[in-house]
């Protein structure tokens, strides 16, 4: 009987051995189950897992947080209702999906699973400030695309005066506002969108934005932030919700949230599909788990979004389908015959051109095989002088295709304009001296110069007068830079000046002297001429690249601080 007994226990070690090895995973959502974006997520998370980890070593929660977004009494029980149930099923790594799961396990991961490795995604607004001392959690930021979405809108809707961004004052919705706001005051200061009115509401009741969307302006758009509840705390669904609004607007509602959004009425935009989001998370964790250091995995700073648009709102508001990026997926759109027959037509097709192609080359042969005959008749009578001048004609094609290769080489490395090298002969000689930098360590100062208003100039008194200003400032910079100094037109109205064996006080000085001498020249009509200059110095371990960067960085420093300066980088 003992025997028997030993020899089980010896049979039974192995699975015993292979069921506690098998890793647990705990995913985390911020939403329910029913929430679309939610379950499109899920869905990549366990359609990577499927093939590494048994269906039930993967544990699946929901916070529910559209529904209780700021419930501390719901909180504390949802705390406690995971403390018990997982002291039994002790998870090996924690996916998080969203924003609110992220910061509950920010604040709560360690009292609940203390130590275990977190692979977030989802996350809208990014704080990396909350993972100081935290090395174990990493993953991939979704982002947010209001820029795109913003820049996308005015393609294919240029007569736009007026965007409304919606959210609300719910956590998330609260944090995706004030990046908004952020936008807001961004393109405020830009001259070039003036025109463009941005709004934001975040203060309204379900029914109030039903009456104000009925009631807009044909120029105005919606873009749609995130709303989770009302300024009276009725729950807003994508479903229900999302589908009245769009029908009842009289303009375009834009959104970035593709599986939630498209087919509710909205008409597109650069969108987040959560499928593969939840498929890359999933990726991270099982690298985790097979043993790659969590300290190796660099977190991801935003997640893909992809022009995706609703054929049939499209259609409604008419866009122009022209306007739409060349990458785009549209939904819903008809398929024509073409389409549906693609690779018979394709196929069809390439085998009448073949034939064509076959019957013209004999029928080339053929001609030319005659007109062979005939030129060979007339080649052995004047062969002789042929030969005497076809080898004086090679001659004089030589020396033309010299001296055109000279042209064309000092062309290719000069500003026809300003007789200034250019930006490829930029390239070229600056990375030279930053060789010798690293050599001997001499001094070496880079600054950008950027002539004031130019697009004003020319506007105001014209291209031709431009050209002038372009010259005069041209000009001014050999006459005032010493002669081992490189000045380059760089491109449009900028110059990119090069003053070696120069230290930041110096080159300062340098640019300074260069900006009071520009305010100097007059041209034609133009009675004012102004430049901002960015000047930075080399430093051990620059490329041209960096050193270009921080001089770019001062130059925009000096426009925005009113231009007519220099401002060191």
């Amino acid at each position: 009987m003992a025997a028997k007994l030993l020899f089980f226990l010896l049979w039974l070690t192995p699975f015993l051995t292979l069921a506690k090895d098998e890793s647990t995973v705990l995913l985390i959502n911020s939403y329910h189950p029913q929430y679309q974006w939610t379950a499109e997520l899920t869905r990549g998370v366990q359609d990577v897992l499927t093939a590494s980890i048994h269906a039930e070593n993967l544990h699946i929660e929901y916070m529910d947080e559209r529904r209780f977004v700021d419930d501390l009494v719901y909180t504390t029980k949802l705390i406690n209702l995971l403390l018990y149930k997982y002291q039994q099923y002790e998870p090996d790594i924690i996916i998080t999906s969203d924003d609110h799961a992220y910061n509950f396990m920010i604040e709560h991961g360690e009292k609940l699973f203390p130590g275990k490795p977190i692979v977030f995604c989802g996350i809208n607004v990014f704080a990396p400030e909350t993972l100081k001392d935290r090395n174990n959690i990493t993953g991939i930021q979704e982002g947010m695309e209001i820029e795109g979405n913003l820049d996308l809108i005015l393609q294919l809707q240029p007569a736009t005066r007026q965007i409304v961004m919606l959210g609300d004052t719910t956590g998330l919705g609260l944090r995706m506002v004030e990046r908004a706001q952020q936008i807001k005051s961004q393109w405020q200061d830009d001259p070039s969108k003036k025109q463009i009115t941005l709004e934001i509401w975040d203060q309204f009741s379900i029914d109030e934005l039903f009456q104000k969307a009925e009631s807009v302006g044909s120029d105005t758009v919606f873009l749609m932030l995130a709303i989770h509840k009302d300024k009276l705390g009725n729950y807003f669904s994508f479903e229900h919700h999302l589908p009245i609004l769009t029908r009842r607007s009289k303009v375009p509602v834009y959104g970035m949230w593709g599986s939630i959004m498209i087919g509710n009425g909205v008409i597109g935009g650069m969108m987040n599909d959560p499928y593969s989001h939840g498929q890359n998370a999933a990726q991270i964790a099982l690298k985790i788990l097979d043993g790659v250091p969590l300290s190796n995995i660099e977190i991801q700073d935003k997640a893909n979004y992809s022009p995706v648009f609703d054929y049939n709102q499209l259609k409604r508001f008419d866009i122009d389908l022209n306007r739409l990026p060349s990458d785009s997926i549209v939904i819903d759109r008809p398929v024509s015959l073409y389409e549906q027959h693609t690779t018979l037509i394709n196929s069809t097709i390439a085998f009448v051109i073949f034939l064509i192609v076959i019957i013209s080359v004999l029928i080339v042969n053929i001609n030319r095989r005659i007109a062979a005959q005939e030129k060979l008749r007339l080649f052995n009578q004047k062969l002789e002088s042929t030969v005497q001048l076809r080898t004086k004609a090679l001659d004089e094609r030589n020396k033309e295709l010299k001296a055109a290769s000279q042209i064309l080489q000092s062309l290719a490395y000069t500003d026809v304009l300003t007789g200034l090298p250019n930006r490829r002969a930029a390239s070229s000689e600056v990375v030279a001296h930053i060789q010798r930098y690293n050599v001997d360590y001499h001094p070496l100062a880079v600054a950008i110069l950027d002539i004031d208003l130019f697009k004003q100039i020319n506007d105001t008194f014209g291209h031709q007068t431009g050209d002038e200003v372009l010259c005069a400032v041209s000009k001014v910079l050999k006459e005032t830079l010493r002669p081992n100094d490189r000045v380059y037109r760089w491109g449009g109205e900028e110059f990119l000046i090069v003053l070696p064996g120069t230290n930041l006080e110096f080159s300062s000085a340098v640019c300074q002297r260069l900006r009071v001498n520009i305010s100097q020249i007059s041209v034609s009509s133009v009675s004012t001429i102004t430049a901002s200059i960015g000047v930075a110095n080399f430093i051990k371990g620059d490329s041209f690249e960096s050193i270009l960067q921080r001089a770019d960085k001062a130059l925009y420093t000096a426009k925005n601080n009113g231009r007519n300066q220099v401002v060191v980088g």
